[in-house]
C-alpha cells in the first residue's frame, strides 16, 4: 500500500505518456518556458508496462 507523509491512502497511479500535451495544466507545463523532453528521453511501452506492475504490487487499483 503507498502511504504519504500526511497518512493518506493512494490506491491509484497518473501515467503522463507524452509531454506534448498543449492544454498547459500544471501537470503537463507547469512553466511558460517548458522545453518539450527528446524521444529517445520518453519511457518505452515495455517500461511503462514494467512499472505499473510494480505499482500493482504495490496496492494500486486503478490508472489513469
Amino acid at each position: 500500500m503507498i502511504t504519504d507523509t500526511f497518512g493518506r491512502i493512494h490506491d491509484y497511479l497518473r501515467i503522463s505518456l507524452t509531454d506534448n500535451c498543449n492544454l498547459r495544466c500544471f501537470y503537463c507545463m507547469p512553466d511558460e518556458k517548458y522545453a518539450f523532453a527528446p524521444a529517445a528521453k520518453l519511457m518505452q511501452p515495455g517500461e511503462i508496462e514494467a512499472i505499473a506492475k510494480i505499482f500493482v504490487a504495490a496496492g494500486v487499483k486503478k490508472s489513469g
